[in-house]
């Protein structure tokens, strides 16, 4: 008996506790244009200069990557190496003094309230089962007033399944790519952890994608696309978002489109 009533809560879980939600704060329409670590190639990625470049040239939105570091600070840089030393095991004046270059959240809050209604990807680097990344990224983005605004997404869907169990407001993603183990790599997952997206790689997404997940009410996310032709062909098929490096790339082929 006992066994039935845990299968009749997980279906429950799955089935009856979840409707998947747009991001209520963004204001732009989809499909939306969002910078990759805010630019790549013309400024340092993960900063404020990327940010406000992305921004400035017309962008709905930026992607990045959120860390902690040993002592708390929320930091946004992609490798989970700074040279030898694991970043959460460092400490922020370390980090600042090693000469790689590095956003932190609080700046990028600021930078956003300039530019109301753009959308804010929190991509939450971690491979812990339970971290306190989650709570403290969460907390951060609740005090700055911006939940409406931000999505967050992660690899590692335990840690989107600690936000859910932490705030049933937050806007949630689920990343993949095709290198990722079976049971990960085609979002199937992304009902049993009440994600409100799914976010596949671009040479993932295709009609049969797109009609699943329009059954599930799930928006679609895709990373990284560079490729003008493939940008219009998305833009064209109804993604919700498009990622890419250059927002000069992104904003032309959607024009072109449009026309």
């Amino acid at each position: 008996m006992p066994l039935l009533y845990l299968i009749i809560l997980l279906l429950l879980w799955r089935f009856a506790f979840w409707k998947p939600r747009t991001v209520p704060g963004v204001t732009r329409q989809p499909p939306l244009l969002i910078g990759h670590r805010g630019v790549r190639g013309k400024k340092p990625e993960n900063t404020l200069e990327a940010f406000k470049l992305a921004f400035d040239e017309g962008l709905d939105g930026i992607e990045c990557d959120v860390q902690r570091t040993k002592d708390g600070r929320l930091v946004l840089f992609h490798d989970a190496k700074v040279k030898e030393d694991r970043l959460t095991q460092m400490r922020f004046h370390e980090l600042e003094t090693s000469g790689e270059p590095f956003g932190t959240l609080e700046e990028l809050f600021e930078l956003a309230k300039q530019y109301p209604g753009t959308l804010l990807n929190l991509e939450l680097k971690t491979e812990a089962l339970w971290s306190r990344l989650e709570h403290d990224t969460l907390f951060a983005v609740k005090e700055a007033g911006l939940l409406d605004r931000v999505i967050f997404s992660s690899f590692n869907p335990l840690s989107l399944l600690h936000l859910r169990l932490l705030s049933q407001r937050a806007r949630l993603g689920l990343l993949y790519s095709p290198d990722m183990p079976w049971y990960f790599r085609h979002g199937w997952l992304a009902p049993w952890f009440h994600v409100d997206a799914i976010h596949p790689h671009e040479s993932q997404v295709s009609s049969e994608l797109l009609r699943r997940a329009r059954d599930k009410g799930l928006a679609i996310n895709t990373w990284t696309v560079n490729e003008p032709m493939r940008i219009t062909s998305l833009y064209e098929a109804g993604v919700n978002a498009i990622i890419g490096d250059d927002p000069a790339v992104l904003c032309a082929a959607a024009t072109k489109e449009k026309r």
